[in-house]
């Protein structure tokens, strides 16, 4: 159940150097490239390619430098630049100048089969029904066979299909472990995740959450939750569902805004959002994408608390052919006074404002939440 995170090492990886040169008082960038890049356990990579970058696309020779990697218990890199991998990881890998320049790139080394949990922890109120979702990867495509244990306890949920990670939650309880095995006939893999069966019984307090990102920046994470129904400039009911927690010196927040109010469980499909559009003039108040939202949409942000870090502002963006990033997807609504109680889950694509036009900057975002549904008073025309 253990998560390697390589995010902080990718962050230094990605702050290429600038080297100033002293006949022109100009600089270049020392780049590596690519700066993300995998391989398997027993396979190898070239070494990547090194140069000196003007700003305007020019590409001229480095000069002499070294290759250093760490851990070298995850992968090795001889003189030449050539990588091995040699156990599941990540590993830094840097060009280093005489001159203490340096610049570095990321490798994630795999084993030949791996089965991921893309939830580690699984909040649901008696009732709800989820397929444990997992990453499989393999280094040779071929059948594999996939088996979910029983549950621990049954009375707060059951695997109802354990070829495929199927379970219904039935009363309050948690957290409770839930283990896979996946083979291919030759290796073997096994992981964990827990599931936590819970309600609320009113709305004046938070509910949970638990969201994982995938891609440059990695989180695995949870903390308290809820739902809004709020009032638009034009005087209708929008939807917000906001998961926030403040961890490792940094605000966590995920945000889906609905232009209607949820008034049942549904599907509920999220759009794709333009930078210009997330950001636009604060004097503009008809343009403000939560008071009044032209579609679903939703984001993903990291803001450190030291300003002098760099934050994350993922935004949800579909796919070259189609505009839909994810869905939101609410498995029960309870009324209770003043509101309701909701859970479910949702998933989308996202892609880093600091990234985006790089495929290296996509996100993909995924919860599960029991959380209240109450009024909020956010637009103010």
């Amino acid at each position: 159940m253990k998560r390697f995170v390589f995010a902080s090492s990718l962050a230094a990886a990605t702050a290429v150097a600038c080297v100033s040169l002293s006949d022109s008082g100009g600089q270049l960038l020392f780049v590596v490239t690519p700066v993300l890049d995998s391989v398997f356990v027993g396979d190898t990579l070239p070494a990547r390619s090194v140069y000196l970058d003007d700003g305007a696309g020019h590409h001229t020779d480095p000069g002499p430098f070294v290759w250093r990697i760490s851990p070298t218990s995850v992968a090795t890199i001889d003189a030449s630049g050539r990588i091995a991998g040699i156990s599941k990881g990540s590993a830094l890998v840097v060009a280093a100048r005489p001159d203490s320049i340096k610049s570095g790139a990321v490798v994630i080394v795999s084993r030949p089969l791996e089965m991921t949990p893309q939830l580690d922890t699984i909040y649901l109120m008696p009732g709800d029904t989820i397929t444990v979702p997992l990453a499989i990867k393999q280094r040779t495509p071929g059948p594999t066979t996939l088996q979910f244990d029983a549950s621990p306890m049954p009375s707060v949920y059951t695997i109802d299909n354990p070829a495929t990670g199927f379970l219904t939650a039935h009363a309050t309880g948690g957290p409770v472990l839930y283990r896979a095995h996946l083979t291919d006939g030759t290796n073997t893999v096994t992981d964990s995740g827990v599931v936590v069966v819970m309600t609320l019984t009113d709305t004046t307090g938070d509910g949970r959450f638990y969201m994982t990102a995938f891609g440059t920046g990695i989180r695995h994470q949870g903390g308290g939750a809820y739902a809004a129904h709020y009032a638009k400039l034009n005087g209708k009911l929008a939807f917000q569902l906001i998961d926030t927690l403040t961890r490792n010196a940094a605000r966590e927040t995920v945000q889906i805004t609905l232009r209607d109010s949820v008034l049942d469980a549904g599907t509920f499909e999220l759009d794709s959002i333009g930078l210009a559009e997330a950001n636009p003039p604060s004097n503009q108040l008809n343009l403000n994408p939560f008071c009044n939202p032209k579609r679903p949409w939703a984001y993903w942000s990291s803001v450190p608390i030291d300003v002098n870090l760099r934050a994350i502002l993922a935004l949800s963006k579909g796919t070259a052919t189609d505009s839909v990033s994810g869905q939101l997807i609410v498995t029960q609504y309870r009324a209770v006074g003043g509101g309701a109680i909701i859970s479910g889950r949702y998933f989308f694509r996202a892609q880093r404002r600091d990234l985006y036009g790089d495929p290296l900057g996509l996100e993909l975002i995924r919860g599960t939440f029991v959380v209240p549904l109450r009024q909020r008073t956010i637009c103010q025309g």
